[in-house]
């Protein structure tokens, strides 16, 4: 059977680094505001910049981006990251799927 066992190992550890990645840069998707993601931080950022120092009131901007983010994190965490592993998981089968085959085939030679 034809397929390049190195090259969709080395797609299974891009995807999943890519993954990674997308999560240390605009987190999971599961929380409002995810500190320990650069856009997070981010929107923290903006929190104390847009909040009022003396009494901690929030302007209506930072409502408006903390709904945004919101949003976006859903569709991000549906849509992007969920894609995105299910597609390293399918290539994952796929190459598990092909090497047992193989092995099948191999062992009827026997």
């Amino acid at each position: 059977m034809l397929y390049d066992k190195a090259g969709m190992t080395t797609l299974v550890a891009d995807l999943r680094q890519f993954h990674s990645d997308l999560v240390a840069i605009a987190g999971d998707g599961t929380s409002k505001v995810d500190t320990s993601s650069d856009l997070g931080q981010a929107v923290e950022r903006l929190k104390k910049a847009w909040s009022d120092p003396n009494s901690g009131a929030e302007n209506g901007a930072l409502e408006a981006v903390v709904a945004a983010k919101g949003d976006w994190d859903n569709a991000y965490a549906d849509k992007c990251l969920s894609t995105l592993d299910a597609v390293a998981h399918a290539v994952e089968s796929a190459l598990s799927n092909a090497l047992a085959a193989d092995a099948k085939v191999g062992n009827s030679f026997m």
